[in-house]
Order: structure tokens, then C-alpha cells, then sequence
């Protein structure tokens, strides 16, 4: 890995709101940042993570609290490693749950399919995957060290997607899909 650079954060926020402290956390969270010990995040130094940063420390501020932004680079290699390794972590925990959602979604409109509605049921089915796929655009926006589940997160949308929309026009026409 090459010489990194990290955009940080380090804040400090009202106890009360807690609507802030939560609104802070889901943004950094959205933006796949990490947090190194207790209010310190990190993010991959780029032009989009600097200005996303300056503009919650921003906000932070307005709201009543402190906030520092910097960007640092790591006193070693292993660092470097250390939190490249958190980030494919914690974006592959993340694109195993897509994963497995997809799945779900997959195996409960197989099962329902015999109820009176099939064809809703599988077009609610396809608009729970097609959220999926936009969760999976965002994951991969912030997977700065291709975390390796991203290829099984894509094909597992891809598949179900696939599957239920093979299976959907025999459904609507009232004939039963092969094999059921």
C-alpha cells in the first residue's frame, strides 16, 4: 500500500439533543467511516471524504458543539494496513447482510408464491430488491479496499432479481412457472 492519507474527525457534541449525536453517527456510518477510539473517525483522504468532513464539522459547530478535521498520514505501513484492513472489514459485513437479505427476499416470495396474489407479491419482492441494489451502489461508492464480498453481494442481488422476474410473467398470466 502506498503512502496513505486519512481525513479525520474528532468531535464532541451536546449530550442533549441526542437526535445530533445520532444524526452525526448515521452520517459518518453512511459515508463508511470508522471510528479509531472513542469520538475519532476516519476516513480515506480524497476530495469527496475532505469535503464531506468539513461540512458535518460545519454542522456540528452550528449545532453547539466541537469539532477538528484533519488529515493525517500514518506513521507506518502498518497502520496503513491495519485500517485498510477495518474498512474491507466492516464493507464486507456489510455486503455479506445484502447478501443474505437478498436471499430472504428471494426464498419468502418462492414460498408465498402459491397465496391468490402471486404477481404482487413478486412485484413487492423485485421493489425490496431493487432498494437492495441501490444499497449495494452505496456500499460500493465506500469500499475504498474492495472488500472481497462484494462480488458475492452482486451476484446474490443479481440472481434473485433474475428469478423472480423470470418467474413473474408466468404468474401474471395465470399459467405456473416450470418445475412448480
Amino acid at each position: 500500500m502506498p503512502d496513505a492519507s486519512w481525513v479525520l474527525l474528532s468531535s464532541r457534541l451536546p449530550r442533549v439533543p441526542t437526535r445530533l449525536r445520532l444524526a452525526v453517527w448515521r452520517r459518518l456510518r453512511r459515508a463508511g467511516a470508522i471510528l479509531l477510539h472513542d469520538a475519532v473517525w476516519v476516513l480515506p483522504a480524497d476530495p469527496a471524504t475532505r469535503e464531506a468532513v468539513e461540512w458535518l464539522a460545519q454542522e456540528i459547530e452550528e449545532q453547539g458543539g466541537t469539532a477538528f478535521a484533519w488529515e493525517a498520514a500514518s506513521l507506518g505501513r502498518e497502520q496503513d494496513r491495519d485500517l485498510a484492513r477495518r474498512f474491507r472489514e466492516e464493507a464486507d459485513a456489510r455486503y455479506v447482510e445484502i447478501a443474505r437479505s437478498a436471499r430472504a427476499i428471494r426464498s419468502a416470495a418462492l414460498r408465498r408464491r402459491s397465496s391468490r396474489r402471486p404477481a404482487s407479491l413478486a412485484a413487492q419482492a423485485l421493489r425490496q430488491l431493487r432498494g437492495l441494489e441501490r444499497a449495494l451502489r452505496e456500499e460500493r461508492r465506500r469500499d475504498w479496499f474492495r472488500a472481497p464480498g462484494r462480488g458475492e453481494a452482486e451476484q446474490a442481488v443479481r440472481a434473485a432479481a433474475s428469478e423472480l422476474e423470470m418467474r413473474r410473467p408466468a404468474e401474471r398470466g395465470g399459467a405456473r412457472a416450470v418445475g412448480d
